[in-house]
């Protein structure tokens, strides 16, 4: 595979399927590793060694493993998030071999299809939507779109992503009409997945993005506020009302599944339960919670269950150095590229109150290669105070 393949063909092959098609996309990971260890190439896992924020990853994934009770199924989580490892050191790796405006163009061909894969299924009348995916009698809500992701919540993290790259790129005076369009079929399917997550995530880092950086934030917010408002009260669903928020079900049954998450961590408080299984506990610590729940719907609650003290620790600290540094960066040279990241940072911890969409495999993948592609851009420039905490 790799001789025949060009690093650049790896990297992009691996963007289109953690898009498109996440199972191929860990397969072709896997491939590439096995291949590269074969072949006696170890740049990228040299990399990986150098990389003090992937080394602390390595130790949450160790803590999260060795510590379970279900060894067998913490082992299959544990490689998923290796394997997310492995792609942050090739995109770091190979990130000069790629043509960043080849890269830009592909994400906007492949978002246009799972974009307009999304509208199709909100069009097609023969389209059935899973009941657990809305509270049916508190909504007029039939339909939420998913598009190629795993639920409407994971498809609707996605598409905050490229949201918010699309407003760092989108300028009227150059006529970005591509971005402009791409951005308003985004738009669209952002509200059809119905996902309040996400409409809440994506206003919450432009508002705050606007506050710190570039007042065309504050555009951008309010446009997709008002989006989102007036075509909830056109379709008469009732989504964004805050009232049906708080009566809403799913909510509740959030809350519930919090405080058996936080008497499952009192009594596994140091290492916690171990990845993926917390379906195999929750039964036991509450009556109203069932049993095949797959995780806690919070971020910091689900990193907190699994991998305790220790591994929350972890988790923190390497948010926090993310948020500064990434802080710094933007400030010092008011480059457009850490602008974005700092507000797909703000997205996905303010989404992460509610829901732990970033933990899913498929997203998991999807911020490798970002977090990949910036660690990649610091290593061309030159400058690895991002990268090594100093």
């Amino acid at each position: 595979m790799d001789s025949t393949m060009k690093k650049d063909e790896q990297f992009y092959i691996l963007l289109i399927l953690s898009i498109v098609f996440i199972p191929a996309a860990y397969v072709f990971v896997a491939a590439v590793f096995i291949v590269q260890i074969y072949r006696g190439e170890y740049k990228i896992i040299s990399y990986i060694k150098s990389n003090k924020y992937l080394l602390i990853v390595m130790l949450y994934i160790i803590i999260g493993v060795v510590f379970s009770n279900y060894l067998i199924i913490s082992l299959l989580y544990g490689i998923i998030m290796l394997l997310c490892m492995y792609s942050v050191g090739l995109t770091a790796v190979y990130i000069e071999r790629i043509s960043i405006k080849k890269m830009k163009k592909l994400i906007y061909i492949v978002s246009l299809v799972v974009f307009i894969i999304g509208i199709a299924q909100y069009l097609n009348p023969h389209f059935v939507m899973p009941q657990k995916w809305v509270d049916v009698e508190e909504f007029k809500l039939k339909k939420r779109i998913f598009s190629t992701f795993f639920n409407p919540n994971v498809f609707g993290f996605y598409i905050n992503i490229i949201l918010i790259i699309l407003c760092g790129e989108i300028n009227i005076k150059d006529k970005s009409y591509k971005e402009i369009v791409l951005f308003a079929l985004g738009l669209v399917c952002m509200f059809l997945t119905f996902s309040r997550a996400t409409w809440i995530s994506l206003v919450v880092s432009l508002v705050i993005s606007g506050i710190l950086f570039d007042k065309k934030y504050f555009k951008f917010a309010l446009f997709v506020f008002v989006v989102i408002i007036g075509f909830d009260k056109i379709l008469n669903i009732g989504r964004s009302n805050p009232v049906k928020m708080i009566e809403d079900s799913s909510m509740m049954y959030r809350i519930e599944i919090w405080k058996a998450c936080f008497s499952i961590v009192k009594d596994n408080m140091l290492t916690g339960i171990g990845f993926g299984t917390l379906f195999k506990y929750i039964s036991s610590y509450s009556d109203i919670v069932k049993p095949n729940i797959e995780h806690c719907h919070n971020l910091y609650i689900q990193v907190l269950t699994e991998s305790g003290i220790i591994g929350f620790g972890g988790f923190i600290f390497i948010i926090f150095k993310l948020i500064s540094n990434t802080w710094r960066e933007a400030k010092k040279r008011n480059n457009q590229r850490w602008i974005t990241s700092f507000s797909i940072i703000v997205m996905v911890l303010v989404h992460g109150t509610v829901d732990s969409v970033s933990l899913t495999p498929q997203i998991m993948m999807i911020l490798s290669v970002y977090i990949g592609y910036m660690f990649g851009m610091e290593r061309i420039y030159k400058n690895f105070s991002f990268i090594t905490f100093q």
